[in-house]
C-alpha cells in the first residue's frame, strides 16, 4: 500500500516538479515498487491528457470580448497620442482609404491569448490529481476497515473456539463427578451348584435408584422370587431394593430402587424369598453377594 508522502511525490513527478536528491530517490523506489510504477502511469495518463496534450480551447465569444475589453482598457484611459501626418514622398500617391490630412495608424496587435487553454488544462489537471489523491486515501481507509473487521471477525471466532471447549471440559467434569456417583459391585455365586452364577449391580447414588444384571442364575418356581438387598452401614440391616425373576435360561435384568435412602451402597446381596420378597431378608437362602 502507498502512503500519502508517496503518493505527492508521485503526484510531483508526473508533472516534473521533483528535482535533485529527492528525484534520484524517488526514481530508485520507482524502480522497486510496481504498484508505485502503477500510480505514476496513472498520474502522467491524466496530466498528459489535460495539459500537455489537450487543443487550445477556443473560450464561448462573450469571454472573449470581455477579456479584449479588459485588455485594451489601460490603452483607453492613458493620454491620445498626437496624430502622426503619414509620409508621402515626391510623386508618391497618398495612401489608398485614408482621408487627406488625417494620419493613418496601424492596426493594433492582439495578443494570440495561448494562455486561456492552458490554464484551463491545468485546472482540469490539479482537479484530477486531487481526485485521484483522494481515491488513494479513501482506499486506504477502506483496506484499513477491511483489515480491523477481519481482525474482529478472527477474535469472535477465537472466541467461539475457546467457549466450545470450555463447554467441552464442563461436560466431562460433570460426567466426572456423575460416574463418582456410581457404585459398581460384581455379585459371586454362593452355591455350589451353581459356579457359574454371575451378577452385576449398578448403583447411582445421586439419582437413587440402579440396573441388576445377572446371567446362569436357577429359575424358581412359580410361589418363589429372588429379592435384591442394599446394604448400607446407616441402617442396622440390609434395604430391600425389589424382587425380580430370570428367564429359562437363567439370565435378568433389572431396574430398582431402594425402599429406604441410601446414604453408601458397601454392599449387594439376592436372597431367596416368598412370592412378593420379605420386609426382613432369609440370610440362609442368600444365594448372591458382592460389593
Amino acid at each position: 500500500m502507498i502512503d500519502e508522502g508517496m503518493q505527492e511525490q508521485a503526484a510531483a513527478y508526473a508533472l516534473g516538479a521533483l528535482v535533485g536528491e529527492e528525484l534520484r530517490a524517488f526514481e530508485v523506489s520507482l524502480r522497486v515498487d510496481p504498484e508505485l510504477r502503477a500510480l505514476v502511469r496513472e498520474l502522467r495518463s491524466v496530466t498528459e491528457a489535460l495539459a500537455g496534450t489537450a487543443a487550445a480551447l477556443e473560450p464561448p465569444a462573450a469571454v472573449k470580448a470581455r477579456l479584449m475589453l479588459e485588455i485594451d482598457e489601460p490603452r483607453r484611459s492613458g493620454p491620445a497620442p498626437a496624430p502622426e501626418r503619414p509620409v508621402v514622398l515626391p510623386g508618391a500617391a497618398a495612401p489608398v482609404g485614408a482621408p487627406v490630412g488625417q494620419p493613418v495608424r496601424p492596426p493594433a496587435s492582439r495578443p494570440a491569448n495561448l494562455w486561456v487553454p492552458w490554464a484551463v488544462a491545468a485546472a482540469l489537471a490539479l482537479l484530477s490529481l486531487a481526485f485521484i489523491w483522494q481515491s488513494a486515501s479513501l482506499r486506504s481507509q477502506l483496506a484499513a476497515q477491511t483489515a480491523r473487521i477481519n481482525e474482529l471477525m478472527a477474535s469472535a471466532e477465537l472466541a467461539r473456539t475457546e467457549s466450545a471447549n470450555l463447554r467441552q471440559a464442563v461436560a466431562k467434569l460433570t460426567e466426572r463427578n456423575r460416574l463418582a456417583s456410581f457404585r459398581i459391585a460384581l455379585l459371586d455365586s454362593l452355591l455350589a451348584a451353581s459356579p457359574k452364577t454371575i451378577a452385576v449391580s449398578v448403583w447411582d447414588n445421586d439419582r437413587q435408584d440402579g440396573i441388576f444384571i445377572v446371567r446362569n442364575l436357577k429359575p424358581l418356581p412359580s410361589d418363589k422370587d429372588y429379592q435384591l438387598w442394599i446394604i448400607d452401614p446407616k441402617y442396622p440391616s440390609p434395604v430391600d431394593a425389589g424382587v425380580f425373576q430370570v428367564d429359562a435360561k437363567g439370565d435378568g435384568r433389572q431396574d430398582f430402587r431402594a425402599k429406604l435412602p441410601i446414604q453408601t451402597a458397601n454392599q449387594f446381596a439376592v436372597t431367596i424369598e416368598q412370592k412378593g420378597g420379605a420386609a426382613v431378608p432369609n440370610t440362609k437362602a442368600m444365594v448372591l453377594a458382592g460389593s
